[in-house]
């Protein structure tokens, strides 16, 4: 071997030496990591543990979701609701009632009552002090709310953006405007304000129209509830076989018709319709005294059809002076302190007695004395004198 080979030879087993030896500290570098990756999947083992549920629960999270995927069911007027409503003899007793079975769906809320270009607060509730509804009063054109409202138009706005409103509500109340409309003619408003539980809107609309409807029939309406709003009899076939089944009829009229004493203390408006506007005064008719009607063991006894007419000029009457108080309040009290209240509201007075004579019959009104009546209960609270007459 010469030295050319010898030194060849020698390279080649530097070069086989240099690579055992780095395999063998590859392999040393490979079982370490094998040995800490064994570590580390051990640890991770502690770390997320085999139960995930221990780890995020969605056991009680998937309860949740399924909660809020259910459909949301928005509040509705009730049966319940229309019977209450129902229940009310006068105009005043349905309105204060619309105002009490809005509070679970408003905050603050009241009625006005627009005439001759005013509107004038009737009632309210849902306010933190009192009744301040009673004390509001602005011309309808200074408002833009009000103004579409009293040419029939619901409303959103800001109670921040209205001069009235905000000094009404203050700043910063979210309002709704419902226009309250009798034949045809809008004349007043109900406010509701968003409360606690938020406000829904399209719930106080229905419960304003439904009031109106109810205003408007009032006088036709003499048996409570309409009976539409009864209970249903169950008259299938299993209910009528089975033994000792009581059908399930309303409970006895005597339960079902309590007229409660009107909410509205005495010296307050008892309606929302301007009868005034609906028929002109023909010419004037002088106040006419007629003495109290003879007590009832005189009064002959009436026919089912004489009594219907008697209720009906009573209901009829007690409309049209109601409506009177409502639109001249100021005047009302004026009167009574005066003890003049004919000479002060004599043109709706006459223009309403014309109204109830053409109405009424001449026989129900030879027997009775129902305008006269409700002009003392209603104008003077009870107080004769008082009617200057």
């Amino acid at each position: 071997m010469d030295e050319h080979q010898a030194i060849l030879a020698e390279l080649e087993q530097l070069r086989e030496g240099a690579a055992a030896l780095m395999r063998a500290r590859l392999e040393t570098a490979g079982n370490q990591i094998r040995e800490l990756a064994t570590r580390v999947a051990g640890d991770l083992g502690v770390v997320i543990p085999p139960d995930l549920e221990t780890l995020f629960p969605l056991t009680s999270l998937s309860a949740r979701v399924a909660e809020l995927a259910k459909p949301a069911v928005a509040p509705a007027v009730t049966l319940e609701m229309l019977r209450t409503l129902d229940a009310g003899r006068a105009q005043s007793e349905v309105l204060q009632e619309l105002l009490r079975q809005l509070a679970p769906f408003a905050g603050a809320r009241g009625i006005l009552v627009f005439r001759d270009g005013q509107a004038g607060g009737w009632a309210g509730a849902g306010f933190s002090a009192g009744d301040p509804v009673r004390s509001w009063h602005s011309a309808v054109a200074e408002s833009a709310a009000l103004s579409r409202v009293a040419a029939g138009t619901p409303v959103i706005v800001r109670s921040g953006d209205d001069a009235v409103l905000s000094g009404w509500f203050g700043a910063g109340a979210h309002l709704l405007l419902v226009p309250m409309s009798l034949r045809g003619k809008v004349v007043g408003a109900l406010v509701a304000a968003k409360g606690e539980a938020a406000l829904d809107g399209p719930l106080v609309q229905a419960m304003t129209f439904t009031a109106g409807l109810l205003l408007e029939t009032l006088n036709v309406r003499p048996t409570v509830p309409t009976p539409a709003l009864l209970d249903p009899i169950d008259l299938s076939a299993a209910a009528v076989a089975a033994p000792g089944a009581v059908p399930a009829f309303a409970p006895p009229p005597e339960e079902l018709m309590p007229v409660e004493q009107p909410t509205v203390p005495p010296g307050e408006p008892v309606s929302v319709a301007d009868v005034g506007a609906t028929m002109p005064l023909k010419a004037p008719i002088p106040p006419a005294v007629v003495p109290p009607p003879p007590p009832p063991e005189a009064l002959p006894v009436r026919s089912p059809e004489e009594e219907r007419r008697h209720e009906e000029a009573k209901r009829f009457a007690r409309l049209l002076v109601s409506e009177i108080r409502l639109y001249n309040e100021p005047a009302v009290q004026a009167g009574k302190a005066g003890r003049d209240i004919y000479q002060r509201l004599k043109e709706d007075i006459d223009r309403s007695r014309e109204m109830y004579e053409q109405r009424i019959p001449a026989e129900v009104r030879a027997q009775s004395n129902y305008f006269f009546d409700e002009l003392v209960r209603i104008l003077a609270d009870g107080e004769q004198d008082a009617l200057g007459l």
